[in-house]
Formats: structure tokens, C-alpha cells, sequence
């Protein structure tokens, strides 16, 4: 009976864990080579606009895909918060919509948009390719003190590149509907205690995740 348990439990444990490893390594490769993209086309000297038309795209439908993430808080699949996973993956969404796929001008041609893509990539190829990796308790030192040490430059430049973009739609959007703007401006107010609320939340993890490393050794 206890044996017909421990393989009740095991199974779906080991799908999640299987399920897991694989999309945090496809999301990892993802990003490795938007990221391989983007700097190609930055040492080749490409502008701006080669660089957004090399990238956005791309970024756009994998920052899209991990809506999915939510859903992954929500159904206990992972164990982050779903508010701060929501928070953080639907702001990202809205930008990548909102402002990049309706207002390409205003985004190509600011360098925002090269230092959002650069910001993302880095940040989210460390993450994802250290929750792949920590499933199975491989994921080495390094690894563990980039992911939880290089939010502190990365996120002040990927919220300032957003709420900058987001900002640049404003006068385009009042061209199409006067209802933009407000709602723009709303959301640029909403940056403030959202940008706070993850900032001070992976301060929390990595004293927590690099603490409890230090006492182990």
C-alpha cells in the first residue's frame, strides 16, 4: 500500500519536473538567441530599425508564449507568487503589444528598444537556464549568484527602457484616439509601486537563495 503511494506521488512529480526542464530550457535558448541576434547586429554596426526588424518579432511572440508562466503560479506548478508572476509577465505583454506591435515607429527608432531586448534577453537566459538546471540540483554557484545578482543593473534598465517606450507611444496613440493617452499615462503611473514590488521582491530571494548558500558552506 505505502509503495502503491510513493509511485502515486512520484509520477506526477516527475512529469512536472520533466515538463519544467523542457520549457525552461527551450524559453533559455530562446532568449540566447535573440540575444546572439541582437549583439550580431550591433557589432555589424546595423541601425536601430535592422535591429528592432531582427528582433521584435521574435521577442514578441516568446514574451507572449510565457503567459503561460501565470498559469504555471496559479496551478501550484512553480512556486512563485502568481502577483508577482503576473505582474511582471503581463507588463511585458502590454509592452510588447501595446507599444511595440502597434507603434513600430516610435520603438525602432529609440535605442530603448536595443537596451529592452539586450535587458530581457540576458536576464531571462540566466533564469531560465538556472530554474532548468536547479530542478535537478545542478544549477552551479555562478549560476546561482548571476540569477539572483544581475536583477540590480538588468531590471532599472529594462523598467526604464519600457516605461520610455511606453512614453514615445503617447503622441503617436493621441493620432489614432484620444482615449490613448490617459490610459498610457495610467500605466506609466502603474511603473512606480510595480517597479518597486519586484525590485524589493528578488532583493528578498537573493538574501534568502544566497544566505542559506553561504550557512551550507
Amino acid at each position: 500500500m505505502a509503495t502503491q503511494q510513493r509511485k502515486t506521488h512520484t509520477a506526477p512529480s516527475s512529469l512536472r519536473q520533466v515538463y519544467l526542464t523542457g520549457y525552461n530550457i527551450i524559453f533559455a535558448l530562446l532568449w540566447a538567441s535573440i540575444f546572439i541576434k541582437a549583439v550580431a547586429h550591433l557589432r555589424a554596426g546595423s541601425s536601430k530599425a535592422d535591429i528592432f526588424s531582427a528582433t521584435e518579432s521574435a521577442a514578441r511572440w516568446v514574451q507572449t508564449a510565457s503567459l503561460v508562466e501565470v498559469l504555471h503560479a496559479a496551478f501550484g506548478i512553480i512556486k512563485s507568487p502568481v502577483s508577482t508572476t503576473a505582474l511582471q509577465v503581463v507588463t511585458r505583454v502590454i509592452q510588447v503589444w501595446m507599444v511595440w506591435f502597434c507603434f513600430p515607429g516610435s520603438t525602432a527608432s529609440s535605442s530603448a528598444y536595443v537596451a529592452l531586448v539586450l535587458a530581457w534577453s540576458v536576464a531571462d537566459g540566466i533564469r531560465y537556464l538556472y530554474l532548468a538546471l536547479n530542478m535537478h540540483g545542478k544549477a552551479p554557484a555562478l549560476l546561482v549568484w548571476l540569477r539572483y545578482s544581475m536583477f540590480y543593473p538588468l531590471y532599472p534598465i529594462g523598467i526604464g527602457a519600457e516605461w520610455w517606450l511606453l512614453y514615445r507611444a503617447i503622441e503617436p496613440g493621441a493620432r489614432i484616439s484620444w482615449v490613448i493617452p490617459p490610459v498610457f499615462y495610467f500605466c506609466l503611473m502603474l511603473y512606480v509601486p510595480g517597479s518597486y514590488t519586484m525590485y524589493t521582491y528578488m532583493i528578498k530571494q537573493r538574501r534568502k537563495t544566497l544566505g542559506s548558500t553561504r550557512k551550507r558552506q
